[in-house]
C-alpha cells in the first residue's frame, strides 16, 4: 500500500559556508569548517560544459547522527546500524520551559512524552533553541539533559534522541565531557544533533525519515532530516 504524503517538514539545519560556523573545541588536529567550492567550471576546457562543486566538512556538520564509535572507542559505525532506525514512528517532546540553560528531567521527558513513547520509538526533544545558531548565546541558553533523564531514555528503550539545540552542555559537575551524549552511545541509542523547525509539526507523532550517508568505517553522517505528515 501506499504511503500517503500530504506535507514534507525539512527540520535540518541549513548548510551555507558563508554564514554556518562551527566550534573548534581542543583536541582537533585541524578546523575543518564547512566550505563549498568549484572545482570545475563550466567552460573549463575540454570539461563537456558541466559545473562541479566540491565540499571540506565534518562528518558532524549541521544535523547528522552519531553512531556509537564516535563515543566509545570499538562501537558500532554507521555501517553497522540497521537502516530502518532512521525511518518510522518518532515523537516530539516540548521541552521549551527548560530555555535557557534548564536541566530536563525524567519527570519533563514524562509529561512532554511518556505518554505516546513506544520501545524503539525515536524521541525529538523541540526547545527552538537552534533557531539562532550560534548566536545570542545559543550555547547558554540550551537546556541539557540531567543523568536521570539520560536513563529515562534508555530505560524507555529509545533508538534515537534527536535534538535542536547544543547537546554537549552538561550537568554542573558532570564527571565527563558530553555526558549524555557518552552514556547514550555506551547503551547503543543513536543521537541526532542540530535540528531544527519542530515547531512545524502538526502532532507530536510523526514519522521521521533521515537516512545517513552509506559511509565505510565513520563514527557519523549527515542526514537530510524530514517529517512526513
Amino acid at each position: 500500500m501506499a504511503l500517503r504524503i500530504s506535507r514534507v517538514i525539512d527540520i535540518s539545519l541549513e548548510l551555507d559556508d558563508s554564514r554556518f560556523k562551527m566550534r573548534t573545541p581542543p583536541g582537533f588536529k585541524k578546523d575543518m569548517q564547512f566550505q563549498m567550492e568549484v572545482i570545475k567550471e563550466h567552460d573549463a576546457p575540454g570539461g563537456a560544459g558541466q559545473i562541479v562543486r566540491g565540499v571540506h566538512m565534518r562528518l558532524h556538520a549541521g544535523s547528522h547522527i552519531d553512531a556509537p564509535e564516535h563515543n566509545v572507542p570499538g562501537g558500532a559505525q554507521v555501517e553497522d546500524l540497521p537502516l530502518d532506525t532512521f525511518a518510522g514512528d518518532a515523537v516530539i517532546a516540548d521541552l521549551r520551559h527548560r530555555v535557557p540553560g534548564g536541566a530536563i528531567t525524567p519527570d519533563d521527558l514524562e509529561k512532554a512524552a511518556g505518554a505516546a513513547l513506544k520501545p524503539g520509538d525515536r524521541l525529538l526533544l523541540r526547545t527552538d533553541v537552534n533557531r539562532q545558531y550560534m548566536i545570542n548565546d545559543w550555547q547558554k541558553r540550551s537546556p541539557y539533559l540531567t543523568a536521570e533523564a539520560t536513563q529515562w531514555c534508555i530505560d524507555r528503550k529509545v533508538s534515537v534522541v534527536g535534538y535542536d539545540f547544543y547537546h554537549g552542555v552538561d550537568e554542573p559537575d558532570a564527571p565527563r565531557v558530553f555526558n549524555s551524549s557518552r552514556t547514550f552511545s555506551e547503551h547503543g541509542v543513536v543521537t541526532m544533533p542540530y535540528l531544527d523547525n519542530l515547531d512545524q509539526a502538526s502532532s507530536q507523532c510523526v514519522t521521521l525519515v533521515a537516512l545517513p550517508l552509506k559511509l565505510i568505517g565513520a563514527e557519523a553522517s549527515p542526514v537530510r532530516a524530514v517529517i512526513l505528515e
